[in-house]
């Protein structure tokens, strides 16, 4: 319990330095501070659930986000906290909640963290059964010369696993290089809800992220998929995830999948 106490005395210092105004929130690092630590990012993917904030230890280690003096405001659907990087909590074993203004509590998982690696947590499920997916992030070794991608599944009553491609489009040929054919990569089969695939390397270039349904018959190139997006991989050096998110329906749409900066 001393352990712990030290720890937030450390992140109240540091909040003050890195977030000025914003008084409870724990702080967005990007660099190694103690080596009793852990990083950590907090989403909420549970479509109709109420506007809330995150809680370790019931301290709140989402922003605290005033619009107005005295005035606090939670965070709503497809939120994310800190906006990049990671925020620190102390290291080892706790309770992690998510809490309404009222402080109703929607849900709360007990979790383990280990000094110095990375996770995210997610708010998921619906009005029904708000849930925590708690998934750490296996972040690759630091590189400029590489970009990583991964997948997360945090659909809620989706009733089958996917399958996920990262389709790298076709590159013509131009006065100092070779076309280069279109390119599939997996990045992960069968990963069910609140599971995660590895990060996996990609070369630059323009891709659709499509995902199947584990089990059935397609093409990944041409067929149709049940969610996908489209970018442009272009920054070496950089970490993502793409997610889905919200609850599941036969016709999910463009908002149920996104994408976010690890790293």
């Amino acid at each position: 319990m001393k352990k712990i106490s030290a720890n937030f005395l450390v992140i109240a210092f540091l909040a003050l330095i890195v977030l000025g105004c914003e008084k409870n929130a724990i702080p967005e690092v990007t660099e190694l501070v103690a080596e009793d630590m852990s990083y950590m990012k907090f989403f909420f993917h549970a479509e109709d659930a109420p506007n809330a904030g995150f809680f370790f230890n019931d301290r709140k280690v989402t922003a605290e986000n005033s619009s107005g003096e005295d005035e606090e405001q939670a965070l709503d659907y497809k939120s994310v906290y800190p906006s990049n990087a990671y925020a620190l909590i102390p290291s080892g074993n706790g309770e992690l909640a998510v809490k309404t203004l009222e402080a109703q509590n929607l849900a709360s998982t007990s979790i383990t963290t280990e000094a110095q690696n990375h996770y995210s947590a997610y708010l998921v499920g619906t009005s029904e059964n708000y849930d925590i997916a708690f998934i750490e992030d296996n972040l690759p070794e630091p590189s400029h010369d590489l970009i990583y991608w991964r997948f997360v599944n945090t659909m809620a009553n989706i009733p089958f696993s996917v399958d996920v491609y990262a389709i790298r489009a076709a590159v013509p040929a131009t006065e100092n290089s070779p076309a280069e054919d279109a390119r599939v990569v997996s990045l992960g089969q069968g990963i069910s809800y609140k599971s995660s695939g590895e990060y996996t390397e990609l070369a630059p270039g323009s891709y659709t992220f499509k995902v199947f349904p584990s089990g059935t018959d397609y093409d990944p190139q041409e067929s149709e998929s049940f969610l996908e997006h489209g970018l442009t991989l272009a920054s070496l050096g950089r970490v993502y995830t793409t997610q889905i998110r919200g609850t599941y329906s036969e016709d999910p749409s463009s908002s149920h999948i996104d994408y976010w900066r690890d790293r």
